[in-house]
This record gives structure tokens, C-alpha cells and sequence, in this order.
């Protein structure tokens, strides 16, 4: 009977991880085997410490604990490439830095230049957004960025902007639908998709997958950030040599 309840749990376990793989959850399923085998070694190696299989006991274990802490299993990949530490993106303009929270889809920022330098957009008033734009309006890199950011959290602006300030009404800048000046280093392209520096071509790709399903166009997101993206896993590809 035991038997029975084991092996219905890990079929079912089974389809949940194949769940995970179908729905594009790679990295909600990679980040599941990391603690699965982990913790198994871990368990494994205990099990032989206790009938005095002292040297294989350590060699498991420690092997475990490598996973569970490092997210590595010598050349085995569970994840230790796959994410900053804070889980998110962030892209960077001459005005601005934004962060795009991978879990959430939310598109925070910070400005960097300017009169409001040093100022979180979440806090600027309808009227310092409405300033704050036409400032930035000089550089066509940090606009399209802002109106990602205005897209995100503050629904309507263009309409309320329009009502309450004149902004007259204008086509999507040029940039928005090109990304304007391209990623200009691996290293951008890293912080830009949210990996550590030498992540594998997997992970690169599962990055982008799973940052695309929260910002491309068709899914509500933003041109400029889609084709940010783009270029980063682009760039990462090249230098790790292969697409």
C-alpha cells in the first residue's frame, strides 16, 4: 500500500513539473528540482551516514548542499544563472533606470538625471510626471522608457495629459518600436534580462521567454522594453556562440 501512495504522489508530482515546463514556468521549475534533488542528496547522505557509509555519505552531501546552496551540481545548471538576486531586470536611459520585476510584471523606476534626480516616479504628483516628461522629451532613449513606465502605472495618462495639460496628441515615438540605441555591452544585457554573468544558452533563452510573456505588445506590455530585450538575449547568445 505504501508502494502504491509513493509512486501515485510521484506521478503526480510528474505532471505538476510537466505542467510547469508546458506553461513556460522554467524558472519556477528549475528553481522545484533544485530543492528536489537537493534535498534528496541530502536525505541520501544521511541515510548512509546512519549504516556507517561515512566517505560516500560526505561525498552526497556535500554534493547537496552545493545544490541547495549554490544552485550548482559541478556543470549542472539549477538555476544559479537564471536571476539577480532580487529576481528582476532593469533597464537604463540617460534619465532613468527601470526595473522590471519578473514574478509581478511590475515596471519600477528611478530618475537619474535632472531636475527630479534622485526621485522614485511613483511619487511625482500628475503635474511632476507632466514636467518630468517634457523634460525628457530631448532624448528619445529616456521618453520611450517613461511612457513604458507611464503605460504600467498610470493608466489613462496620455488622455489625462491631454485634457488636463494640452499635450497634443503624438504617434509612438520611433525608438518605442526599434528600442533605440541598442544594448551596448554584455553586461547591460545581463542586467537587462536579470541573469548572472555566464549563464547558459539555456538560461539566456528561458530569460527571455519568460520576460517576454510580461512585456511584449500583444500581451499589453511595452515595444521598447520587448525590443530591449531582443537585443539583450541577442548580444548573450552571440557571446556564448550559438542562437
Amino acid at each position: 500500500m505504501i508502494w502504491w501512495l509513493a509512486a501515485g504522489a510521484a506521478a503526480g508530482f510528474g505532471l505538476y513539473l510537466l505542467a510547469l515546463f508546458m506553461s513556460g514556468e522554467i524558472r519556477k521549475l528549475v528553481r522545484m528540482l533544485r530543492w528536489v534533488v537537493g534535498g534528496g542528496m541530502v536525505a541520501g547522505a544521511l541515510f548512509l551516514a546512519l549504516r556507517g557509509q561515512m566517505m560516500l555519505a560526505s561525498l552526497l552531501g556535500a554534493g547537496g548542499l552545493g545544490v541547495l546552496m549554490r544552485a550548482r551540481l559541478g556543470p549542472i545548471d539549477f538555476g544559479a544563472g537564471m536571476s539577480s538576486p532580487h529576481n528582476s531586470s532593469t533597464v537604463r536611459s540617460r534619465f532613468f533606470a527601470m526595473r522590471l520585476e519578473h514574478e509581478t510584471g511590475q515596471v519600477e523606476g528611478g530618475v537619474l538625471a535632472g531636475r527630479f534626480k534622485g526621485r522614485d516616479l511613483a511619487e511625482l504628483s500628475a503635474e511632476e510626471c507632466w514636467e518630468l516628461y517634457n523634460e525628457v522629451a530631448e532624448d528619445p532613449d529616456s521618453l520611450a522608457l517613461y511612457r513604458s513606465w507611464l503605460d504600467v502605472n498610470r493608466a489613462g495618462w496620455q488622455d489625462y495629459f491631454t485634457a488636463q495639460f494640452g499635450m497634443e496628441a503624438e504617434d509612438d515615438e520611433p525608438s518605442q518600436q526599434s528600442g533605440g540605441a541598442a544594448v551596448g555591452s554584455v553586461a547591460e544585457a545581463y542586467e537587462v534580462l536579470g541573469l548572472k554573468p555566464g549563464a547558459s544558452r539555456e538560461a539566456i533563452r528561458a530569460a527571455h521567454r519568460a520576460l517576454m510573456k510580461k512585456v511584449h505588445p500583444d500581451a499589453g506590455g511595452s515595444a521598447f522594453l520587448a525590443a530591449r530585450i531582443n537585443q539583450a538575449k541577442d548580444l548573450l547568445l552571440r557571446q556564448a556562440g550559438g542562437q
